[in-house]
């Protein structure tokens, strides 16, 4: 999974994405920057430590989270060429957005645009990606126009059709995530990788004496948490990032004296699996390696197989299944098979979170 954090610029963009990542990146200077911040998190989770007591493994290879942080977003870089194109394609290769938006006051710390003004700033950068998207559209559709009236073919009318849909909703301030395309539809525009179609957290940087409760901030921004494939997230990124670079023990007091249950990066990585609609199976290979694998939520035993290694899928005859917790709770799989407990799953199998998969296949 790789999330892009982007935003304006002296949003907290970077104290954010070191509040995520434990880096060390530069926070005063970097708004003009030309490079991304890139780093790699592994994702926390407890069932792994708990498989791992029982079987004592050589390796735990838990699954990862790819952060990219770009420079920051002025209105009307795009239009002007101000924005690196780099940054625009490094972004369309991600699997999610993250818009870090400005909450918080600190006279130290101007504002590209004068005063604090959230909803301006979500505005601000919506019509931004929606310009690089509708520039692509555009492009493609005086293309494909070009080429029907050479030849007529279905597919590249039904791509046309499609575009117009996209180009029309973009003129009218709609993003592509909140259009109802059909599985052809979706199939017909994959490939272009519109930043506007990606799932966006609306992530809400507030102060660290923000006296407003969480819930009373998120109610402003309501309308946005309610658009399609869109959530919001708070979080006072100063904090966070104090948090991420302490010690686990040291961080945990901190957390309790704060009154937060957990770090921001805990909290980020459940939503984020909520949003992109993922779920987490695991592997056991007896005492060498215990994994967690990243699937869609929907996924079938056999495309499972096909995450481990395509030779499994290509040769899958069925895969023995139990949840972890229960595989925990008996002891280990001689126990869970004693107690008919490991179920045997067909290729349809639609794998559930937690579950452990072991494939048998022959190729």
């Amino acid at each position: 999974m790789k999330i892009g954090i982007v935003g304006l610029p002296f949003v907290g963009k970077t104290t954010i994405f070191n509040a995520l990542t434990g880096a060390e990146a530069e926070t005063s200077t970097y708004a003009g920057g030309q490079t991304s911040n890139i780093s790699s998190v592994q994702v926390p989770d407890p069932r792994l430590d708990a498989l791992a007591e029982i079987f004592q493994p050589e390796s735990v290879m838990p699954t990862a989270i790819n952060y990219i942080d770009v420079a920051g977003v002025s209105k009307g870089d795009l239009e002007r060429g101000g924005f690196e194109a780099g940054f625009i394609a490094e972004l369309r290769e991600v699997d999610a957005l993250a818009h870090v938006v400005r909450v918080f006051e600190d006279t130290s710390v101007p504002h590209i645009d004068g005063a604090v003004d959230p909803a301006r700033d979500i505005e601000t950068l919506d019509l931004e990606l929606a310009f690089a998207d509708l520039k692509i559209v555009e492009k493609r559709l005086e293309r494909l126009e070009r080429d029907l009236r050479v030849s007529k073919d279905a597919d590249l009318e039904y791509q046309f059709k499609t575009l117009k849909q996209c180009e029309q909703a973009l003129q009218a301030g709609i993003a592509i995530r909140e259009l109802d395309l059909s599985e052809a539809a979706e199939k017909a525009i994959r490939g272009y990788q519109f930043l506007t179609r990606k799932p966006l957290f609306i992530i809400l940087n507030v102060g660290e004496n923000q006296s407003e409760p969480v819930a009373e901030i998120e109610s402003q921004f309501e309308a946005y948490a309610q658009k399609e494939n869109t959530d919001l997230f708070t979080l006072s990124a100063q904090i966070e990032m104090e948090i991420a670079q302490l010690d686990p023990e040291e961080a945990k007091i901190f957390l309790t004296e704060m009154g937060l249950p957990e770090s921001a990066l805990n909290r980020f990585i459940q939503a984020s699996y909520h949003l992109l609609g993922l779920i987490t199976f695991l592997t056991v290979a007896g005492s060498n390696e215990i994994r967690a694998w990243t699937v869609q939520n929907g996924t079938t035993a056999v495309e499972a197989a096909g995450t481990i290694h395509t030779d499994m899928a290509r040769g899958f005859i069925r895969a023995e299944t139990i949840s972890w917790q229960e595989l925990v709770d008996l002891g280990g799989f001689t126990q869970a098979r004693d107690a008919g407990r490991l179920r045997l799953e067909g290729k349809d199998y639609i794998v559930q979170d937690g579950d452990v998969l072991t494939v048998r296949f022959n190729v």
